[in-house]
């Protein structure tokens, strides 16, 4: 009957909106309300303080404050994943399929002034050089406006760009640019001179980039070959495919955008996994091996490169999460890398960046993942102990013990 599927599909969507990892339903947890800037976290798995069942752990959800929460403040959390970090219309697209609704929160809510000019109000994630600071030659950016190298320099004389915040909207039309540099506001389908046309045609290029990339984000996947050469030959091919979705995205939005952080890190995580395989591999043939360790080094380095921007982008949108709730898993691929190195140089450098998640992985982390990020950090610490042993054991010290 009518009542009957009625309440099947009520039934469905309470299921759909309300599950959490695993498919798991809560009395009281699936009630907390999304937000786009939320207070809170939930841990799947508890912190195994309940006893050392893992079984049963698995079972436990745990919500955690991720900020102070005031009295009276409404507790949210995120239902995005790592889309907590897009810009406003793949938020959007993204809560409409999945959870069947339209965030009203704080960050989505149009703001198309600014504070002041240290704080721009707006979709931050989607931010991209300013069309009228920077004119484009076409519909790329010029090299030094896409790379924007300088922007950590503190050199008063570098080279700076200057970004322009999109308004939220789901549309070109409807996300305006504003720029707190020079104060302009840039339209899609502006009336008037040609010159601002060209400059609203950036909001279109930007909005068609956004979309290619979401599209090839939520369909990625290298097929599930069971062979091994296949599955090899499918990675490399994912990744030269990543690696054009980036440089389109780089010359279209700009170092800035959500798009090329995503990108960067699909790469990066195809990267880490490749680490540990290749240093199985050194010692079968010591001919190569410089050369394997020369390449190795370079990759590495290029993911501590796009892995601290990626934390200097998350830090940019003045969210209430730390940045490690996203780049938590890639610090950690990155410092085993570096420990596993087994010079006493990356294992230091690989310490510092477990530092960056150790009070994050300590709050919000399971036990077996805390003991992770200890055993990385210990590593380095067994490794300084070792090294101050030897130098103990230098000339000095053997005078020392003859008198």
């Amino acid at each position: 009957s009518n009542s009957i599927k009625h309440e099947l599909l009520r039934l469905l969507l309470v299921y759909s909106c309300n599950a959490f990892e695993g498919g798991r339903i809560y009395h009281k947890l699936s009630r907390v309300n999304h937000s786009c800037n939320p207070n809170s976290v939930v841990s799947a798995g508890g912190d195994g303080s309940s006893g050392n069942d893992s079984s049963k752990s698995q079972d436990i959800s745990v919500l955690r404050a991720a900020c102070r929460i005031e009295v009276g403040e409404e507790i949210t959390i995120s239902y995005l994943g790592k889309y907590l970090y897009a810009g406003f219309p793949i938020r959007q697209k993204n809560l409409t399929v999945n959870k069947h609704f339209n965030c009203q929160c704080d960050r989505c809510i149009n703001a198309t002034e600014a504070e002041d000019d240290k704080k721009p109000r707006g979709d931050l994630a989607s931010r991209i050089p300013c069309p009228i600071c920077h004119p484009r030659t076409g519909r790329f950016l010029d090299e030094d406006v896409m790379f924007d190298d300088d922007a950590d320099s503190d050199d008063p004389h570098a080279f700076k760009v200057c970004y322009a915040v999109p308004q939220n909207g789901m549309t070109a039309e409807e996300r305006n640019l504003y720029c707190p540099s020079c104060k302009g506001t840039t339209f899609a389908n502006p009336d008037g001179s040609i010159r601002k046309k060209k400059q609203g045609m950036s909001i279109k290029y930007m909005h068609v980039a956004e979309e290619k990339v979401y599209e090839r984000l939520a369909g990625n996947g290298t097929g599930g070959s069971d062979d091994k050469a296949s599955q090899d030959e499918d990675v490399h091919t994912e990744r030269d495919i990543d690696q054009q979705f980036l440089q389109m995205a780089t010359s279209t939005c700009g170092s800035q955008h959500w798009t090329v952080h995503f990108l960067n890190l699909s790469i990066m995580e195809e990267s880490l996994a490749s680490f540990h395989s290749t240093l199985m591999t050194i010692g079968e043939n010591p001919e190569e091996d410089v050369e394997t360790m020369e390449d190795l080094f370079t990759d590495i380095a290029e993911v501590a490169d796009g892995l601290q921007r990626a934390y200097t982008f998350a830090s940019s949108l003045q969210l209430k999460l730390d940045p490690a709730h996203w780049l938590f898993d890639y610090t950690v691929g990155l410092a085993r890398t570096l420990v596993g190195l087994g010079d006493e140089k990356s294992q230091k450098y690989g310490a510092d960046w477990i530092t960056r998640v150790e009070n994050y992985a300590q709050k919000f982390e399971a036990q077996d993942m805390q003991k992770v990020v200890k055993a990385i950090k210990d590593a380095w610490n067994r490794g300084q102990k070792h090294s101050d042993e030897k130098e103990g054991d230098g000339p000095d010290r053997k005078r020392r013990k003859n008198h």
